[in-house]
């Protein structure tokens, strides 16, 4: 993100590294990135969203990016306190924008469900939570030990990658990957998150969601094959008040590939929310 500072706050289980933007009296927006990504998987939103007039956070969620890793059990709750707690660290008084990536849409909605009064609305983008393309079995990942080692050299580089086709995209989360990577605890925070959170079980929130009436809008990616197309239709019945399109010719990067269409939309979600 362009013209940011980064920054630190020290939370109940450790501290979460952020980067703030734009202008103090523009929309608030929190961008919460997905599984195996961190804050500067905005790089190419953020300054949109700057220009656009929004105050942006984007904080790096426990065991990514610069934020700690520590040695707590990945659930929903350690997510839901993580988004309270920071609201309240950087003086977050009124209702905000959340937008979440992939898991991070999982996470927003779980957050909405339980917190509706401090959220505006809701842009989930690929979001999981209610169906998986791949299978999530933990099989001897639920080994310890054994699954670990499995995890570290085997399962986990290969999905912490970027499925984006083009290539200086390719290249900019590759060198984000290495350098969370880099960190100790980034592949057992991410083997911890498998381990522990539901994420593809969280349809009760989205239904949450729905019944209290906040506004949403979902992207989904015709070529995702980890989100399939078909979560769309799970979603929009969940959520029967949400916007849903499902992108052409776009993969699950495409907050990457396509920022420009994350901030129409982010803007039309803006307009409806007030």
């Amino acid at each position: 993100m362009a013209e940011q500072a980064e920054q630190f706050v020290t939370l109940s289980q450790g501290r979460v590294h952020y980067r703030q933007a734009g202008s103090d009296t523009g929309p608030t927006v929190i961008l919460v990135h997905g599984f195996s990504y961190a804050s500067w998987s905005f790089n190419f939103l953020g300054p949109l969203l700057v220009e656009a007039g929004y105050r942006v956070f984007a904080p790096d969620l426990y065991g990514r990016g610069f934020s700690d890793r520590p040695r707590v059990t990945h659930d929903r709750g350690l997510y839901n306190r993580l988004l309270s707690e920071f609201m309240d660290a950087v003086g977050l008084d009124e209702p905000v924008l959340l937008v979440g990536n992939s898991m991070g849409g999982g996470v927003v909605t779980d957050f909405a469900a339980n917190h509706p009064g401090q959220v505006r609305g809701l842009l989930l983008l690929v979001p999981a939570g209610l169906e998986l393309g791949i299978p999530v079995s933990l099989g001897w990942l639920g080994v310890p030990v054994i699954g670990d080692l499995q995890w570290r050299f085997l399962l986990g580089p290969q999905l912490a990658k970027s499925t984006s086709d083009r290539a200086a995209v390719r290249a900019m989360a590759d060198a984000g990957m290495a350098q969370q990577a880099a960190i100790p605890g980034y592949y057992p925070s991410l083997l911890n998150v498998i381990r522990n959170y539901p994420l593809g079980g969280l349809q009760e929130s989205f239904e949450a969601v729905g019944v209290q009436g906040t506004p949403v809008t979902a992207l989904f990616a015709e070529h995702d094959h980890l989100i399939p197309v078909t979560a769309a239709e799970i979603l929009q019945n969940a959520i029967p008040q949400a916007e849903v399109s499902v992108l052409a010719n776009q993969g699950h990067d495409l907050v990457l590939d396509d920022p420009q269409t994350v901030l129409e939309a982010l803007n039309a979600l803006s307009a409806r929310a007030n």
